[in-house]
């Protein structure tokens, strides 16, 4: 029985979920890449275009797990242009507001209270960052004065705070704005013990961040990939900033109350933003030169950012050590293999696969089911043009096999570059949406082979039809 029998429209296939079960013609690479994923190695996908390379890297995406992780940049007070790299995992994180409901109150130790935050308490030093306990006046590490918890002594303090021979007062209670999922929070930090400090965040009305300045602000954690970011990560590689980061120029630098904390201008890379996901990279020949630099995050599973212009104030700061454990997905097409860095190649080969995909495949019922189930996807996923009926699925299988002949040589066999076949699904439907049509006719696939050629075929007819005046307008011919 065959899988038209019984068919109308592609309206009555079943088009499945499983993102791996929407790749056509490539159980094989199917099979590798589901090993690949879960025992985390590289892929370099190899082949035309068109056949379904981005789609296996999607599709891998799908099976790893959440991050666990968020990375973030901390203000360093000891060396401004060299911020310090946090990474919060989740099961660390429990003290954080952001994963608590509102008005729950939770408790921080004073090495968790943000930089600015922990100096306005007395808690931290705002000249090297150390912690020490409000009460003493000076930092125990470089001796410098602190901001001190008088309570208790006498007004002798209050006439050298006017002198400036001392330090402002530490505060017991402190308030900050923070923005958080696109709504603006009142955080409040409130001492309610030694070297214990309690945590409530609640929903502020009608309140921005720009009404209030954020007490914070300057020296707050700079949160650099976020837990809830996407680690899918389709990156071109033909700038070195999208790739590899970079921080952005300040006319003041980092300079105190003027210029922009180095750690808030500080861009990751698509290394970066894809730690613990997938760095899909298509084309990687064309990296040129970026290929040693992406090497090297591949052997270290951290790479520095710096600033990439000379002229920039930001060519002055640089973040060591930031995290980019990633998997990287490749592709590239035969005839470039040779352009691909070969200490490269070997690092994917020893810790991964080289993966060939096909161009063609047998014309046999199974596979004949699986280019019917393809031009069904390709109607569900335009959204904008009718399903097909049965004869127009035939002109469409027989239009992929004339393919498979045409460019691969191979006679009972059906092409993969699907592309290409469902660009001509999605201008036969455009046909039949411009003539009114409820579904998509054979005679809309004849007219969409003639308009689907390449513009560098010239006029000549297609071998398959000899296609007369009253088959095509002029309006579609041209």
């Amino acid at each position: 029985m065959s899988i038209l029998d019984g068919l109308e429209t592609t309206a009555q296939v079943n088009v499945p979920s499983d993102p791996f079960q929407r790749i056509i013609g490539q159980p094989h690479a199917v099979s590798l890449i589901q090993s690949a994923v879960n025992q985390r190695r590289h892929v370099l996908l190899c082949g035309v275009p068109g056949i379904g390379k981005s789609m296996l890297a999607k599709a891998a995406f799908t099976l790893l797990q959440p991050p666990q992780e968020e990375i973030r940049l901390r203000h360093n007070p000891q060396q401004p242009d060299r911020p310090q790299v946090i990474v919060v995992r989740l099961q660390d994180d429990d003290t954080d507001p952001e994963s608590h409901d509102d008005l729950d109150t939770v408790y921080f130790t004073p090495d968790r209270l943000p930089f600015g935050i922990g100096v306005k308490m007395g808690y931290r030093c705002p000249q090297c960052g150390a912690i020490s306990l409000p009460q003493h006046m000076k930092c125990s590490d470089c001796g410098g004065l602190k901001r001190y918890d008088w309570s208790g002594e006498d007004a002798y303090y209050g006439l050298f705070r006017a002198l400036d021979a001392v330090p402002e007062p530490a505060l017991n209670y402190v308030t900050d704005l923070r923005e958080m999922n696109g709504k603006t929070y009142r955080i409040t930090y409130q001492r309610v013990a030694e070297g214990q400090i309690a945590v409530t965040r609640q929903p502020t009305e009608n309140q921005s961040i720009l009404d209030e300045p954020s007490v914070g602000a300057r020296y707050a954690d700079r949160v650099l990939v976020s837990r809830t970011s996407s680690r899918f990560v389709r990156v071109s590689g033909t700038s070195s900033v999208e790739l590899l980061g970079d921080v952005k120029h300040d006319p003041y630098g980092s300079a105190e109350s003027l210029g922009r904390a180095a750690h808030m201008r500080v861009i990751p890379g698509a290394i970066h933003e894809a730690h613990e996901g997938i760095l899909y990279i298509d084309e990687i020949a064309a990296l040129g030169q970026y290929q040693n630099h992406l090497l090297t995050a591949m052997q270290d599973r951290e790479f520095a950012i710096s600033g990439h212009n000379p002229l920039s104030s930001g060519a002055a700061v640089r973040v060591d050590g930031v995290p980019c454990d990633f998997i990287l997905f490749a592709s590239c097409n035969v005839e470039n293999l040779p352009s691909i860095l070969p200490p490269l190649r070997s690092r994917i080969r020893g810790y991964g696969y080289e993966i060939m995909l096909s161009s063609w495949m047998e014309k046999n019922e199974d596979n004949v089911g699986g280019i019917v189930q393809f031009i069904a996807q390709t109607v569900d996923e335009d959204g904008r043009i009718p399903h097909l009926t049965v004869e127009a699925v035939e002109e469409v299988l027989s239009l992929a096999e004339s393919m498979a002949q045409q460019f691969d040589g191979k006679r009972d066999a059906l092409t993969l570059r699907l592309r290409e076949l469902g660009g001509f699904v999605r201008i036969a439907g455009d046909i039949a949406v411009q003539e009114g049509a409820e579904v998509v006719l054979p005679d809309h696939v004849k007219r969409a082979e003639v308009l689907g050629r390449g513009i560098d075929m010239g006029m000549e007819m297609h071998p398959r039809y000899e296609l007369s005046e009253s088959s095509i307008s002029k309006d579609y011919y041209f």
